[in-house]
């Protein structure tokens, strides 16, 4: 929190006869539009959120951040922009609002605060390893929208809150803020949609590419099996990227692709670098106001059959590979050891292992794990113990993430990171960006790949890295056709 500042929030129900994308699309005229979205509702994603025009946002590019004020709502933030250089999670931990609020309608895990992603480069922030591979891209390796203001859905029985933040030197002077916040964003929804300004696609004639095709891809493959022969890793979570021309209107990309592949913890951000279309099944952190800690690390995968009988089996063969499981089993201590370092002694645990859940293109074997985070350390401190995702980087994390940054040829950037909010109270929820689509000037950016362990078959490996991309190839067909 900012030196002498209050914070109050104020949530207030509303009825919204508008399904969360007709909603969506009343906000999207304003700056940095965002929506993280349970398209598929269950226990995991039961919530989704939108907003748009953060009041600050900050990025980072080489060690150093940016914070641009859009709106000076805070006590000790003017508009325009400056440079800061520090640990980007401190940095970010003096930037979020704090707020102690005991009771809100609906039990809403996220009131206000940032939303998000931290790239996967930003790891050699947090270890000694610096990363290689061209960054062709060059997008922040952290980029968090600040926001007072939003928008949130309870996916279970359609009811619709909207959240606001206000500051002040007073508690009195920042909740009559807050009623502001919420009063204006009523006003934008009952407006009705407003014109969406042009996005500058210029058209691309590079065409289809990849860094990786079957053979090359077979044969880093063998290199990484060679690494885990001669005892430098266990499992080393191999991925590559495709590109194609792609001109379409990413809202619309978005659209395609709920339709054919939603996912509880899909996302849309339309940033200024690049738009994020998103479909993740796989949370990376929870952290709720109990202060205990969840991730859910997904490792195997089989696709969904053609019919009911092929379906039916494919999925008891996953749920039977002892190849399979025994990739699970390696994250799942990876990720026992990262909760560990932060939680308090004794309550990490598996309530979940291995269990097979079911999506449009695919079966994943997924486990859950639990840990009390202890009460010296924060969100910050959680995420620093874990990142970047252990279910995409191998194990042991460190040994496999310099495995693979001599395999790799292009930098993963946001793909294989973490994406969600942060919230006010203290709590967070972040995904790890898979099954996602990136935009930008014209070409589309999608990545997979899978767990390499020492019984892999690279043509397999192969097939599996295509079939988590099958839909993602479909959406793109749809919008925008080769």
């Amino acid at each position: 929190m900012l030196a002498s500042e209050s914070t109050a929030c104020v949530v207030r129900p509303i009825e919204l006869q508008r399904s969360t994308i007709a909603a969506f699309e009343l906000l999207r005229a304003d700056p940095y539009p965002w929506l993280l979205d349970s398209a598929l509702p269950s226990a995991r994603g039961r919530f989704s959120f939108l907003g748009a025009d953060p009041y600050l946002v900050a990025r980072m590019r080489a060690g150093r951040v940016e914070l641009e004020c859009r709106r000076a709502v805070r006590m000790g933030l003017t508009r325009g922009r400056r440079v800061v250089s520090g640990d980007p999670l401190e940095i970010a931990r003096g930037l979020l609002p704090r707020s102690e609020i005991s009771s809100v309608p609906g039990d809403l895990p996220f009131l206000g605060g940032a939303v998000g992603y931290l790239g996967y480069e930003l790891a050699e922030r947090f270890d000694a390893h610096r990363f290689g591979g061209l960054d062709d891209l060059g997008l922040p390796d952290l980029y968090l929208l600040f926001v007072d203001r939003l928008v949130a859905r309870d996916e279970r029985d359609g009811r619709t809150y909207v959240c606001g933040l206000g500051f002040g030197n007073s508690a009195e002077a920042a909740a009559a803020r807050a009623e502001e916040a919420v009063a204006d964003l009523c006003a934008q929804l009952e407006r009705g949609p407003q014109p969406v300004s042009a996005i500058n696609r210029p058209a691309s004639t590079r065409g289809p590419f990849a860094f990786f095709d079957a053979s090359a891809y077979a044969k880093a493959v063998d290199s990484a099996k060679e690494e885990i022969e001669a005892g430098e890793a266990y499992q080393i979570c191999l991925t590559h990227r495709q590109e194609r021309d792609c001109s379409s209107d990413p809202w619309a990309l978005y659209r395609a692709l709920r339709k054919l592949n939603p996912a509880p913890f899909a996302s849309y951000m339309e940033l200024p670098e690049v738009a994020i279309i998103g479909s993740s099944p796989e949370r990376f952190l929870r952290l709720g106001p109990d202060r205990w800690a969840e991730s859910r690390p997904i490792k195997g995968t089989r696709p969904r059959g053609r019919d009911s009988a092929k379906d039916q089996m494919n999925r008891s063969e996953l749920a039977a590979s002892a190849k399979d499981r025994a990739e699970n089993l390696m994250i799942v201590d990876l990720v026992r050891n990262d909760l560990g370092r932060v939680c308090e002694t004794g309550s990490v645990s598996v309530p979940e292992l291995m269990s097979i859940e079911s999506y449009a293109s695919v079966h994943q074997m997924v486990s859950e794990v639990r840990g009390r985070l202890c009460e010296d350390r924060d969100v910050f401190d959680l995420v620093r113990a874990t990142f970047p995702p252990g279910s995409m980087t191998g194990a042991p994390k460190i040994a496999a993430m310099r495995i693979l940054d001599s395999l790799e040829p292009v930098k993963r950037g946001i793909y294989s990171g973490a994406l969600g909010y942060f919230d006010l109270r203290g709590g967070a929820d972040l995904c790890v960006v898979i099954r996602t689509i990136l935009l930008r000037q014209g070409r589309a950016y999608l990545h997979s790949g899978g767990g390499i362990v020492a019984d892999s078959d690279p043509t397999g490996e192969w097939r599996e890295s295509l079939d988590k991309v099958a839909l993602l190839d479909a959406a793109l067909d749809e919008v925008c056709p080769s």
